[in-house]
């Protein structure tokens, strides 16, 4: 089957791209064309389904940016590079005996020309270069480079935006387009085919998800129909309060982007755990999702990657836990307290978490989900290899003794 893509690009290109893209197998081209790039952000709600987006030119990116974090398939461009900009500059100089001070070119980063001239030991006069900004209309650059020509200062225009090359060729002024080598774009459609088929892949990984009811409530088919619907799940009972989902990472990662996961805990007056695990098998995948269950809050989403990382709570600020760790750093911790280098990931993950540097035994025991006693002995292990320090004492509105207040000591950006 062909991949569908998407190329937003202007007339001019569309021609030498369909010619490219004969060498590529199994793709199929739509064009949205521009006649400058800031048409792009409109002809993106043109676009009919495809399987990815290819935007033309760093140019047409840029306009594109703001609407491609919500961009709802995989996208790619054709980015300006050095060896784009050292091939035109070359064929100038190669087809038209001039010297490069005797050049304009309009580049989007001006230290690409500056690294060119660098790398070839070229000490003499550089050629005149204008760096292209969005925010300023490109008319300005064409004024620039027809003042240049008028004064006799150049021979020659290289630019990266068509409709200057129109403008400048119609004034009678020699001037080329930045010329992408047939070589760099043929590779770019394979890697745009590539990544519409490994997206796909990533989209159709088995998932399977938890749902708890943390008491036996009538209104759980109501939640349970709900969640099913959403993330386009099937399911099976596993006890009168665990059900078992099962869904794609594709149906998963649309439901976090609508953010509609959260308002599944304003259906129940009860509270649920919902949580989810990722593997390279159904079985894999439901290890995680149930070891997930473990360390999850109620009314909030938890994930379990394959990589063992704990993620969440969403749709709150979620923090991300490995639940398996090579870190040195960590395992040399473990070994000298004897505490699991996962409660130690749990440890750095809620200082990180934490707008306070000092905590009480009690706050990091309602984040470890654990008693007070049980923290209590972690923190005593802590403090007696010098990882945690008591720095004060919080007195009590209750009769009872003062509760101690301890710092961290050792690095938690790990």
């Amino acid at each position: 089957m062909s991949t569908k893509i998407a190329v937003i690009s202007s007339l001019a290109f569309r021609d030498r791209l369909i010619s490219i893209a004969q060498e590529v197998e199994n793709i199929q081209l739509e064009f949205y064309i521009y006649k400058t790039p800031d048409e792009t952000p409109m002809l993106m709600k043109q676009i009919k389904p495809c399987d990815v987006l290819l935007l033309s030119g760093t140019l047409p990116y840029l306009y594109a940016k703001p609407l491609l974090s919500s961009w709802p398939i995989p996208w790619t461009y054709l980015q300006q590079e050095e060896f784009a900009i050292s091939t035109s500059l070359l064929s100038v100089l190669a087809n038209n005996n001039l010297p490069l001070s005797k050049i304009s070119i309009d580049v989007m980063n001006i230290q690409h020309v500056r690294n060119i001239v660098n790398d070839i030991h070229y000490e003499g006069p550089l050629p005149f270069i204008q760096e292209i900004h969005i925010d300023k209309p490109f008319d300005h650059i064409f004024r620039h480079h027809k003042q240049l020509w008028q004064d006799k200062k150049i021979g020659f225009v290289i630019t990266s935006i068509h409709s200057i090359y129109d403008a400048l060729t119609a004034e009678g002024i020699p001037a080329m387009r930045m010329h992408d080598s047939n070589s760099s774009i043929k590779r770019r459609l394979e890697q745009t085919k590539a990544l519409s088929k490994m997206t796909k892949s990533e989209s159709a990984k088995a998932v399977v998800g938890v749902l708890e009811f943390l008491e036996s409530i009538e209104d759980y088919q109501l939640v349970l129909q709900r969640i099913v619907a959403t993330t386009h799940a099937s399911y099976q009972k596993l006890d009168d309060k665990h059900f078992e989902l099962f869904t794609t990472f594709g149906h998963i990662q649309n439901a976090f982007h609508h953010n509609l996961l959260e308002s599944f805990f304003n259906i129940s007056k009860h509270p649920i755990k919902l949580t989810f695990g990722y593997g390279g098998s159904i079985l894999e995948a439901q290890k995680n999702a149930r070891q997930a269950l473990k360390f999850a809050t109620p009314n909030s989403v938890f994930i379990m990657n394959e990589n063992k990382e704990l993620q969440g709570p969403f749709p709150k600020e979620p923090t991300t836990l490995s639940l398996q760790t090579k870190d040195p750093y960590v395992l040399q911790m473990a070994k000298e307290t004897k505490l699991s280098p996962l409660n130690i990931s749990k440890i750095m993950a809620f200082s990180v978490s934490r707008q306070s540097l000092q905590f009480t035994a009690l706050n990091l025991a309602e984040y470890l989900q654990v008693t007070r006693r049980t923290t209590e002995r972690i923190l005593k292990k802590l403090v007696e290899h010098g990882y945690a320090k008591v720095v004060g004492e919080e007195m009590s509105y209750q009769q009872g003794r003062p509760r101690a207040i301890y710092e961290l000591n050792f690095s938690t950006y790990h």
